[in-house]
Protein backbone atom coordinates (compact mmCIF):
# COMPACT_ATOMS: atom_id res chain seq x y z
CA UNK A 1 0.00 0.00 0.00
CA UNK A 2 1.26 3.33 -1.03
CA UNK A 3 0.81 6.28 1.58
CA UNK A 4 0.35 9.68 0.54
CA UNK A 5 2.70 12.20 0.61
CA UNK A 6 0.01 14.50 2.35
CA UNK A 7 -0.54 11.76 5.31
CA UNK A 8 1.62 12.34 8.22
CA UNK A 9 2.90 9.38 10.04
CA UNK A 10 2.64 9.82 13.88
CA UNK A 11 4.25 7.58 16.49
CA UNK A 12 2.28 5.81 19.26
CA UNK A 13 4.22 5.51 22.47
CA UNK A 14 4.54 1.96 24.18
CA UNK A 15 4.58 2.96 27.57
CA UNK A 16 4.12 -1.08 28.88
CA UNK A 17 4.62 -4.15 26.81
CA UNK A 18 5.10 -7.74 27.20
CA UNK A 19 4.99 -7.13 31.11
CA UNK A 20 8.12 -4.90 30.69
CA UNK A 21 8.29 -0.58 31.09
CA UNK A 22 8.85 0.54 27.65
CA UNK A 23 8.59 4.23 27.62
CA UNK A 24 9.61 4.07 23.69
CA UNK A 25 8.18 5.25 20.37
CA UNK A 26 6.52 2.68 17.65
CA UNK A 27 4.82 2.74 14.65
CA UNK A 28 2.93 -0.69 14.78
CA UNK A 29 0.13 -0.87 17.24
CA UNK A 30 -0.28 -5.01 15.86
CA UNK A 31 2.94 -5.28 17.76
CA UNK A 32 0.89 -4.51 20.70
CA UNK A 33 -1.53 -6.85 19.96
CA UNK A 34 0.28 -9.78 19.21
CA UNK A 35 2.17 -9.15 22.32
CA UNK A 36 -1.23 -9.23 24.30
CA UNK A 37 -2.67 -12.18 22.38
CA UNK A 38 -0.02 -14.60 23.77
CA UNK A 39 -1.78 -14.11 27.28
CA UNK A 40 -4.84 -15.22 26.25
CA UNK A 41 -4.31 -19.10 26.57
CA UNK A 42 -2.84 -18.52 30.23
CA UNK A 43 -5.62 -15.88 31.41
CA UNK A 44 -8.08 -18.22 29.99
CA UNK A 45 -6.61 -21.76 32.23
CA UNK A 46 -6.60 -19.59 35.34
CA UNK A 47 -9.24 -19.89 37.80
CA UNK A 48 -11.60 -17.35 38.53
CA UNK A 49 -11.30 -17.55 42.44
CA UNK A 50 -7.06 -17.65 41.77
CA UNK A 51 -7.61 -14.44 39.65
CA UNK A 52 -10.05 -12.89 42.60
CA UNK A 53 -7.40 -13.60 45.64
CA UNK A 54 -4.55 -12.07 43.15
CA UNK A 55 -6.77 -8.71 42.53
CA UNK A 56 -7.88 -8.70 46.22
CA UNK A 57 -4.36 -8.29 46.76
CA UNK A 58 -3.47 -5.49 44.60
CA UNK A 59 -6.25 -3.66 46.07
CA UNK A 60 -4.41 -3.74 48.93
CA UNK A 61 -1.29 -2.81 47.89
CA UNK A 62 -2.54 0.19 45.63
CA UNK A 63 -4.57 1.38 48.68
CA UNK A 64 -1.97 1.68 51.07
CA UNK A 65 1.05 2.33 48.67
CA UNK A 66 -0.71 4.93 46.30
CA UNK A 67 -3.24 6.43 48.97
CA UNK A 68 -1.24 10.02 48.74
CA UNK A 69 -1.93 10.09 44.82
CA UNK A 70 -4.84 8.53 44.43
CA UNK A 71 -6.95 10.67 47.19
CA UNK A 72 -10.22 9.60 48.63
CA UNK A 73 -10.90 6.80 46.68
CA UNK A 74 -8.00 5.02 47.39
CA UNK A 75 -10.30 2.96 50.19
CA UNK A 76 -13.12 2.60 47.30
CA UNK A 77 -9.94 0.86 45.89
CA UNK A 78 -9.52 -1.45 47.89
CA UNK A 79 -13.14 -2.27 49.07
CA UNK A 80 -14.09 -2.76 45.41
CA UNK A 81 -10.87 -4.85 44.46
CA UNK A 82 -11.70 -7.19 47.52
CA UNK A 83 -11.96 -10.73 46.55
CA UNK A 84 -15.56 -10.82 48.50
CA UNK A 85 -16.63 -7.86 47.04
CA UNK A 86 -16.00 -8.78 43.65
CA UNK A 87 -17.00 -12.54 43.49
CA UNK A 88 -20.30 -11.10 44.78
CA UNK A 89 -20.53 -8.59 41.62
CA UNK A 90 -19.27 -11.05 39.57
CA UNK A 91 -22.20 -13.60 40.81
CA UNK A 92 -24.66 -11.20 40.29
CA UNK A 93 -23.25 -9.78 36.50
CA UNK A 94 -23.00 -13.40 35.45
CA UNK A 95 -26.41 -14.55 36.32
CA UNK A 96 -25.83 -15.97 39.08
CA UNK A 97 -22.48 -18.20 38.97
CA UNK A 98 -19.16 -16.99 38.19
CA UNK A 99 -17.59 -20.07 37.46
CA UNK A 100 -19.47 -19.96 34.30
CA UNK A 101 -15.48 -18.23 33.69
CA UNK A 102 -14.21 -22.10 34.20
CA UNK A 103 -16.24 -24.09 32.83
CA UNK A 104 -20.08 -25.43 31.99
CA UNK A 105 -23.03 -24.48 35.02
CA UNK A 106 -26.19 -25.25 35.67
CA UNK A 107 -28.51 -21.59 35.70
CA UNK A 108 -31.55 -23.36 36.03
CA UNK A 109 -32.53 -23.88 32.69
CA UNK A 110 -33.70 -27.42 31.75
CA UNK A 111 -32.11 -28.15 29.16
CA UNK A 112 -28.93 -26.14 29.05
CA UNK A 113 -25.86 -25.95 30.69
CA UNK A 114 -23.78 -22.48 30.18
CA UNK A 115 -20.21 -21.13 30.10
CA UNK A 116 -18.97 -17.68 29.87
CA UNK A 117 -16.03 -17.32 27.31
CA UNK A 118 -14.00 -13.71 27.04
CA UNK A 119 -14.30 -12.16 24.46
CA UNK A 120 -10.48 -11.45 23.65
CA UNK A 121 -9.16 -8.18 23.27
CA UNK A 122 -10.48 -5.08 25.35
CA UNK A 123 -9.35 -1.56 24.41
CA UNK A 124 -9.70 1.28 27.23
CA UNK A 125 -9.41 4.48 26.14
CA UNK A 126 -9.20 6.31 29.41
CA UNK A 127 -10.04 9.75 30.34
CA UNK A 128 -7.68 12.62 31.25
CA UNK A 129 -9.58 13.93 34.03
CA UNK A 130 -10.91 11.02 35.79
CA UNK A 131 -7.91 8.74 34.87
CA UNK A 132 -7.94 6.19 38.14
CA UNK A 133 -11.69 5.74 36.94
CA UNK A 134 -10.01 3.88 34.18
CA UNK A 135 -8.77 1.10 36.57
CA UNK A 136 -12.37 -0.27 37.31
CA UNK A 137 -12.48 -0.61 33.79
CA UNK A 138 -9.37 -2.80 33.64
CA UNK A 139 -9.62 -4.94 36.50
CA UNK A 140 -13.37 -5.87 35.44
CA UNK A 141 -11.60 -6.77 31.65
CA UNK A 142 -8.91 -8.97 33.62
CA UNK A 143 -11.43 -11.30 35.85
CA UNK A 144 -13.72 -11.81 32.92
CA UNK A 145 -10.18 -13.20 31.09
CA UNK A 146 -10.28 -10.37 28.32
CA UNK A 147 -6.74 -9.18 27.67
CA UNK A 148 -6.17 -5.17 27.57
CA UNK A 149 -4.85 -2.61 25.36
CA UNK A 150 -4.98 0.31 27.53
CA UNK A 151 -4.87 3.79 25.56
CA UNK A 152 -4.06 6.30 28.08
CA UNK A 153 -4.22 9.70 28.47
CA UNK A 154 -1.56 12.31 28.53
CA UNK A 155 -1.18 12.10 32.53
CA UNK A 156 -0.26 8.57 32.47
CA UNK A 157 2.49 8.40 34.77
CA UNK A 158 -0.20 7.42 37.99
CA UNK A 159 -1.91 5.05 35.82
CA UNK A 160 1.92 3.33 34.28
CA UNK A 161 3.51 3.28 37.78
CA UNK A 162 0.38 1.38 39.54
CA UNK A 163 0.03 -1.42 36.83
CA UNK A 164 3.87 -1.59 36.96
CA UNK A 165 3.76 -2.54 40.50
CA UNK A 166 1.75 -5.55 40.34
CA UNK A 167 5.16 -7.14 38.85
CA UNK A 168 5.76 -7.20 42.72
CA UNK A 169 2.41 -9.00 43.49
CA UNK A 170 2.39 -12.68 44.27
CA UNK A 171 0.32 -15.64 45.14
CA UNK A 172 0.98 -19.67 45.08
CA UNK A 173 -1.32 -19.87 41.98
CA UNK A 174 -0.31 -16.46 39.90
CA UNK A 175 2.59 -14.49 39.58
CA UNK A 176 2.26 -10.73 38.98
CA UNK A 177 4.77 -10.46 36.34
CA UNK A 178 2.52 -12.77 34.48
CA UNK A 179 -0.31 -11.07 34.81
CA UNK A 180 1.31 -7.96 33.89
CA UNK A 181 1.39 -9.03 30.67
CA UNK A 182 -1.98 -9.27 30.37
CA UNK A 183 -2.04 -5.68 29.74
CA UNK A 184 -0.19 -3.72 26.99
CA UNK A 185 -0.32 0.63 27.67
CA UNK A 186 -0.12 2.58 25.04
CA UNK A 187 -0.30 6.57 24.45
CA UNK A 188 -1.50 8.11 20.99
CA UNK A 189 -2.07 11.15 20.05
CA UNK A 190 -5.60 12.55 19.64
CA UNK A 191 -4.68 14.25 15.86
CA UNK A 192 -3.21 10.37 15.56
CA UNK A 193 -6.32 8.86 13.70
CA UNK A 194 -4.35 6.29 11.93
CA UNK A 195 -2.93 4.29 15.13
CA UNK A 196 -6.01 5.06 16.51
CA UNK A 197 -8.14 3.06 13.68
CA UNK A 198 -5.84 0.46 14.03
CA UNK A 199 -6.35 0.03 17.75
CA UNK A 200 -9.87 0.07 17.21
CA UNK A 201 -9.84 -2.32 14.29
CA UNK A 202 -7.95 -4.27 16.91
CA UNK A 203 -10.82 -5.09 19.60
CA UNK A 204 -13.17 -7.72 20.44
CA UNK A 205 -14.58 -5.01 23.32
CA UNK A 206 -14.40 -1.03 22.97
CA UNK A 207 -14.51 0.23 26.25
CA UNK A 208 -14.72 4.15 26.22
CA UNK A 209 -14.57 7.09 28.95
CA UNK A 210 -14.54 10.81 28.25
CA UNK A 211 -16.97 13.64 27.30
CA UNK A 212 -18.99 13.96 24.65
CA UNK A 213 -16.69 14.50 21.16
CA UNK A 214 -14.26 11.95 22.88
CA UNK A 215 -16.50 9.52 23.02
CA UNK A 216 -18.15 10.49 19.41
CA UNK A 217 -14.79 10.24 17.83
CA UNK A 218 -14.07 6.90 19.30
CA UNK A 219 -17.82 5.39 17.83
CA UNK A 220 -16.45 6.92 14.74
CA UNK A 221 -13.40 4.97 14.18
CA UNK A 222 -13.93 1.92 12.33
CA UNK A 223 -14.61 -1.58 13.95
CA UNK A 224 -14.46 -5.21 13.99
CA UNK A 225 -18.58 -6.14 13.08
CA UNK A 226 -18.84 -8.15 16.20
CA UNK A 227 -17.33 -5.57 18.79
CA UNK A 228 -19.46 -4.83 22.08
CA UNK A 229 -19.36 -0.91 23.00
CA UNK A 230 -19.11 -0.36 26.45
CA UNK A 231 -19.54 3.43 26.66
CA UNK A 232 -19.10 5.27 30.27
CA UNK A 233 -19.65 9.10 28.33
CA UNK A 234 -20.92 12.29 29.38
CA UNK A 235 -23.90 11.91 31.88
CA UNK A 236 -25.44 14.42 34.80
CA UNK A 237 -26.01 13.75 37.87
CA UNK A 238 -27.48 15.43 41.11
CA UNK A 239 -29.32 15.12 43.95
CA UNK A 240 -32.58 15.01 46.19
CA UNK A 241 -33.49 15.61 49.77
CA UNK A 242 -36.59 16.11 52.03
CA UNK A 243 -37.22 18.28 54.66
CA UNK A 244 -37.50 14.90 56.85
CA UNK A 245 -33.36 14.02 56.37
CA UNK A 246 -32.23 17.67 57.00
CA UNK A 247 -34.01 18.13 60.33
CA UNK A 248 -32.25 15.05 61.79
CA UNK A 249 -29.26 15.24 59.86
CA UNK A 250 -28.01 18.47 58.14
CA UNK A 251 -24.50 18.71 59.35
CA UNK A 252 -23.73 14.94 58.21
CA UNK A 253 -25.41 15.65 54.93
CA UNK A 254 -23.40 18.45 54.13
CA UNK A 255 -20.25 16.85 54.64
CA UNK A 256 -21.51 14.49 52.54
CA UNK A 257 -22.15 15.96 49.82
CA UNK A 258 -19.06 18.31 49.68
CA UNK A 259 -17.36 15.31 49.22
CA UNK A 260 -19.11 14.20 46.60
CA UNK A 261 -18.96 17.74 44.74
CA UNK A 262 -15.49 17.78 45.89
CA UNK A 263 -14.17 14.30 44.65
CA UNK A 264 -12.68 14.86 40.55
CA UNK A 265 -14.16 18.37 40.92
CA UNK A 266 -17.19 17.02 39.52
CA UNK A 267 -15.98 15.85 36.06
CA UNK A 268 -16.65 12.64 36.49
CA UNK A 269 -20.10 11.92 35.48
CA UNK A 270 -21.19 10.73 39.05
CA UNK A 271 -20.55 13.97 40.24
CA UNK A 272 -23.50 16.26 41.40
CA UNK A 273 -24.25 19.47 40.16
CA UNK A 274 -27.68 20.50 41.68
CA UNK A 275 -29.32 19.77 44.62
CA UNK A 276 -33.41 19.53 44.83
CA UNK A 277 -34.61 20.33 48.39
CA UNK A 278 -38.13 18.62 48.68
CA UNK A 279 -39.51 21.76 51.45
CA UNK A 280 -41.39 24.84 51.12
CA UNK A 281 -39.56 26.05 53.99
CA UNK A 282 -37.01 28.67 52.54
CA UNK A 283 -35.10 28.79 55.74
CA UNK A 284 -34.09 25.42 55.98
CA UNK A 285 -33.01 25.88 52.64
CA UNK A 286 -30.58 28.73 54.06
CA UNK A 287 -29.26 26.86 56.79
CA UNK A 288 -28.86 23.36 55.16
CA UNK A 289 -26.91 25.85 52.31
CA UNK A 290 -24.42 27.70 54.61
CA UNK A 291 -23.92 24.31 56.26
CA UNK A 292 -23.03 22.96 52.86
CA UNK A 293 -20.78 26.02 52.13
CA UNK A 294 -18.61 24.85 55.36
CA UNK A 295 -18.27 21.46 54.68
CA UNK A 296 -16.82 22.97 51.21
CA UNK A 297 -14.25 24.70 52.58
CA UNK A 298 -13.49 21.46 55.53
CA UNK A 299 -13.36 19.32 52.30
CA UNK A 300 -11.22 21.58 50.48
CA UNK A 301 -8.97 21.94 53.79
CA UNK A 302 -8.49 18.88 55.59
CA UNK A 303 -9.04 15.80 52.51
CA UNK A 304 -9.13 17.40 49.28
CA UNK A 305 -6.73 20.16 47.86
CA UNK A 306 -8.31 22.00 44.75
CA UNK A 307 -5.70 22.13 41.90
CA UNK A 308 -5.53 25.56 40.60
CA UNK A 309 -8.30 26.34 37.42
CA UNK A 310 -7.18 27.11 33.81
CA UNK A 311 -7.76 30.81 33.40
CA UNK A 312 -10.65 30.30 31.06
CA UNK A 313 -12.36 27.89 34.12
CA UNK A 314 -11.63 31.04 36.22
CA UNK A 315 -13.74 33.29 33.84
CA UNK A 316 -15.95 30.96 34.12
CA UNK A 317 -17.12 30.40 37.81
CA UNK A 318 -17.07 34.38 37.63
CA UNK A 319 -19.38 34.40 35.74
CA UNK A 320 -21.95 32.32 37.12
CA UNK A 321 -21.30 33.68 40.15
CA UNK A 322 -22.20 37.12 39.20
CA UNK A 323 -24.85 35.67 37.40
CA UNK A 324 -26.27 34.43 40.29
CA UNK A 325 -25.60 37.16 42.97
CA UNK A 326 -28.59 39.12 41.11
CA UNK A 327 -31.01 36.66 40.98
CA UNK A 328 -30.34 33.73 44.07
CA UNK A 329 -27.58 33.97 46.85
CA UNK A 330 -23.76 33.01 46.39
CA UNK A 331 -21.87 31.69 49.17
CA UNK A 332 -18.42 30.77 48.24
CA UNK A 333 -14.71 30.98 49.47
CA UNK A 334 -12.59 34.50 48.64
CA UNK A 335 -10.99 32.52 45.96
CA UNK A 336 -12.75 30.26 43.53
CA UNK A 337 -11.78 26.98 45.93
CA UNK A 338 -15.69 26.16 45.65
CA UNK A 339 -18.60 27.92 45.30
CA UNK A 340 -22.85 27.63 46.92
CA UNK A 341 -25.54 29.03 44.52
CA UNK A 342 -28.90 29.25 46.22
CA UNK A 343 -31.89 30.49 43.87
CA UNK A 344 -35.23 29.58 42.51
CA UNK A 345 -34.57 28.36 39.21
CA UNK A 346 -36.21 25.39 38.14
CA UNK A 347 -34.79 22.07 36.58
CA UNK A 348 -31.45 21.44 36.22
CA UNK A 349 -27.85 23.97 36.56
CA UNK A 350 -25.97 23.92 33.70
CA UNK A 351 -22.78 22.33 35.00
CA UNK A 352 -19.87 25.04 35.94
CA UNK A 353 -17.88 22.15 37.25
CA UNK A 354 -14.86 22.94 39.49
CA UNK A 355 -16.84 22.78 42.86
CA UNK A 356 -19.43 24.88 41.62
CA UNK A 357 -22.79 23.37 43.45
CA UNK A 358 -26.62 24.52 42.74
CA UNK A 359 -29.48 25.08 45.79
CA UNK A 360 -32.87 25.14 44.45
CA UNK A 361 -36.39 23.62 44.89
CA UNK A 362 -37.88 20.21 44.08
CA UNK A 363 -40.07 20.49 41.31
CA UNK A 364 -41.01 16.73 40.34
CA UNK A 365 -42.99 17.45 37.20
CA UNK A 366 -39.29 19.77 35.88
CA UNK A 367 -37.57 16.14 35.89
CA UNK A 368 -40.14 13.54 35.32
CA UNK A 369 -41.42 14.82 32.01
CA UNK A 370 -38.05 14.82 30.70
CA UNK A 371 -36.77 11.76 29.01
CA UNK A 372 -32.94 12.11 29.26
CA UNK A 373 -30.65 9.21 29.70
CA UNK A 374 -27.88 11.75 29.99
CA UNK A 375 -29.19 11.04 33.84
CA UNK A 376 -26.38 9.00 36.05
CA UNK A 377 -26.42 9.31 39.26
CA UNK A 378 -29.13 10.80 41.61
CA UNK A 379 -27.88 10.87 45.06
CA UNK A 380 -30.73 10.27 47.44
CA UNK A 381 -31.56 11.36 50.79
CA UNK A 382 -35.28 10.77 51.63
CA UNK A 383 -36.75 9.27 54.88
CA UNK A 384 -40.51 9.91 53.27
CA UNK A 385 -42.91 7.26 52.83
CA UNK A 386 -42.98 7.43 49.16
CA UNK A 387 -39.04 6.61 48.73
CA UNK A 388 -39.03 4.05 46.08
CA UNK A 389 -42.24 5.02 44.25
CA UNK A 390 -40.51 8.65 43.57
CA UNK A 391 -37.05 6.80 42.54
CA UNK A 392 -39.09 5.10 40.28
CA UNK A 393 -40.83 7.80 38.95
CA UNK A 394 -37.80 9.69 38.14
CA UNK A 395 -36.04 7.00 36.90
CA UNK A 396 -38.26 5.73 34.22
CA UNK A 397 -36.95 8.21 31.67
CA UNK A 398 -33.28 8.71 33.08
CA UNK A 399 -30.92 8.01 35.58
CA UNK A 400 -28.98 4.81 36.18
CA UNK A 401 -28.28 4.82 40.43
CA UNK A 402 -28.97 6.33 42.97
CA UNK A 403 -27.05 5.86 45.56
CA UNK A 404 -26.68 7.49 49.38
CA UNK A 405 -24.80 10.81 49.70
CA UNK A 406 -20.96 10.23 50.33
CA UNK A 407 -20.90 7.25 47.71
CA UNK A 408 -22.06 8.67 44.47
CA UNK A 409 -18.50 8.85 43.15
CA UNK A 410 -17.73 5.58 44.35
CA UNK A 411 -17.57 2.92 41.23
CA UNK A 412 -20.06 -0.65 41.33
CA UNK A 413 -21.34 -2.96 38.98
CA UNK A 414 -23.53 -2.00 37.62
CA UNK A 415 -22.74 1.20 36.35
CA UNK A 416 -24.24 3.12 33.98
CA UNK A 417 -27.41 1.04 33.90
CA UNK A 418 -25.18 -2.14 32.63
CA UNK A 419 -23.43 -4.90 33.96
CA UNK A 420 -20.48 -4.07 32.34
CA UNK A 421 -19.25 -7.77 32.74
CA UNK A 422 -21.52 -9.77 32.04
CA UNK A 423 -21.06 -7.42 28.67
CA UNK A 424 -17.24 -8.42 28.64
CA UNK A 425 -18.14 -12.29 28.02
CA UNK A 426 -19.86 -13.97 25.23
CA UNK A 427 -22.37 -16.94 26.24
CA UNK A 428 -21.83 -20.44 25.00
CA UNK A 429 -24.53 -23.24 25.93
CA UNK A 430 -24.65 -26.93 25.52
CA UNK A 431 -27.41 -29.73 26.47
CA UNK A 432 -27.20 -31.59 29.39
Amino acid sequence: MQISKDVVIQLAKLLISDGKLINSESNSIENSVECAKKCREWLHEQKIDDILEFVDLVGQHWSKNFQEKIGANSSHIKNFLSKEYLSKKLDIALHGDRYSLDKFVDLDDPDLLFHAQPRGISCHWIAGNVDILGIFSIIQALITKNISIIKTPSNYELLVEMLMSIEKINTEKISGKQILKCFEVIYIEKTDIENQKRLSNSADIRIAWGGHDAIESIMALPRNLFVEDIIYGPKYSYIIIDEESLKKNQKEISQKIALDVSTFDQYACSSPHTIFIKTTDEKLISNFSESLAQAMDDVKRIMLPKSKESEEKSKEIISTRLEYEIKGKVISSENLDWTVIVSDDEGFANPTFSRVIHVRPFKEDKMVLKDSRKIQSIGISLDGKDRFDLIDRITFLGGDRCPSLGKMSFFDSPWDGMFSMDRMIRWITTYK
